[in-house]
């Protein structure tokens, strides 16, 4: 935890506390000619400067100029697939030669193939290749993260990705939050029935490792039914249900989630105007992935519709193998707005705050007194040139707890 005085920023831009959904969306909070007081990595106070460096010279608490900066909170990537080995670059290249992802799923490629890597790797193996995409995710301002297993597929492998993953976030600054995903795939090898079965006895071992549990659900993965199983079990267990849902097809996933009361459903690539009521008359929110349209060239979800709607929206990167190679948060709030209509102040308030709810962490992803003092100052004084200027990384320092990392 650290002690800062970020003095003389151009500008702090934030959204405000708590859930954002339905008019106001999008509503930042714009403080100019204040300065922030950070103590044992909590905002203490946002004030005029003349009020807190006082105070700051008294205590010796160090201070960063940031004249001419914008500062924003962290970015909260609330849905990635992180920790894995090997490499699809060969995919990437049929992919680019006219093959799409299913047909290249059904030769052996797709999820089938990083499994195979994963359960080769090492733990350290894995771990070392952890640290390696979370400095570059750092650089790029992402300060928590949500990460997911579903690369083992066997009840070894997956509860050694999510001991990696535990590790990693012990071993540097972001703040990472464990999902459990063995219903990723049914892996090659064994039959259906089984392999449901085996999911479920991992998920008591699962629920000491890990906050969540995903399903993905899609036609050739798991049914709504079968999702709807493999969550009421993880939620017996103390895990938080979560789906991967609609990305190609309608297949009564939507109302599954709402069945079982999901925290999430993620991707909605393929979503009608029912669902969409749906998801808004609820508490579960819709994580959308820009990156994921744009590698794949895949329909973008109507994310428009759904904030118009009133649903609960957040942008993640859905960093992995075989969909996005991408860490970073700007370039997805950046396609979010050149591709799907969504404002530059809803974009911000999607890779933060929202993104901290779905992650039900409290007093993270916004800049207000007495929250966690994760921030980032920008190379400009204005927080929308971030995503104007795209396909660059504008984030110039990174504070996590307080601490510049």
């Amino acid at each position: 935890m650290g002690n800062l005085l970020i003095k003389n920023p151009a500008r702090i831009v934030s959204p405000r506390p708590g859930v954002i959904r339905g008019r106001g969306f999008g509503d930042l909070v714009i403080r100019i000619n204040e300065s922030i007081l950070i103590r044992d990595g909590i905002i203490q106070d946002i004030a005029p400067l003349s009020q807190l460096s006082r105070v700051a010279a008294r205590d010796g608490i160090p201070e960063l100029d940031v004249t001419g900066k914008a500062v924003i909170p962290g970015f909260v990537d609330c849905h990635s697939h992180l920790v894995f080995s090997g490499n699809r670059a060969e995919e990437f290249a049929l992919r680019a030669s006219g093959v799409d992802y299913q047909t290249i799923a059904t030769r052996g490629g797709g999820i089938s193939a990083t499994v195979q890597a994963t359960r080769a790797a090492s733990a350290a193996e894995l771990k070392d290749i952890g640290h390696h995409y979370l400095a570059r995710a750092l650089r790029q301002g992402i300060t928590t993260m949500e990460v997911k297993s579903g690369y083992g597929l066997d009840p070894a492998a997956e509860m050694k990705m999510l001991e990696v993953i535990n590790d990693l976030n012990a071993e540097q600054p972001i703040d990472l939050v464990p999902t459990f995903m063995g219903a990723h795939a049914v892996p090659q090898g064994i039959a259906r029935d089984i392999y449901l079965q085996e999911i479920k006895a991992m998920i008591p071992k699962a629920a000491r490792l890990a906050r969540f549990c995903d399903v993905f659900c899609e036609q050739g993965y798991f049914s709504p039914q079968e999702s709807g199983e493999i969550l009421a079990e993880a939620r017996i267990h103390g895990l938080l249900p979560r789906l991967h849902a609609n990305q190609f097809h309608s297949i009564g996933c939507i109302e599954k989630a709402l069945d079982v009361r999901a925290v999430s459903v993620d991707h909605l690539e393929v979503l009608d105007a029912r669902e969409i009521r749906l998801l808004a008359g609820s508490n579960t929110a819709c994580v959308v992935l820009p990156g994921v349209s744009l590698f794949l060239d895949i329909p973008y979800a109507p994310i428009r519709w759904m904030i118009d709607s009133g649903c609960i929206v957040a942008i993640a990167t859905d960093f992995n193998p075989g969909s996005n190679m991408s860490l970073s948060m700007q370039l997805m709030m950046s396609l979010a707005c050149m591709q799907m209509q969504v404002r530059l102040d809803e974009a911000l308030c999607c890779a933060t705050q929202n993104g901290a709810h779905v992650l039900r962490l409290a007093e993270t992803g916004c800049i207000e007194a007495g929250w966690q003092a994760d921030l980032l100052v920008l190379d400009t004084a204005d927080y929308r040139d971030m995503l104007y200027f795209y396909g660059e990384n504008h984030v110039r320092t990174v504070i996590k707890k307080g601490r510049i990392v």
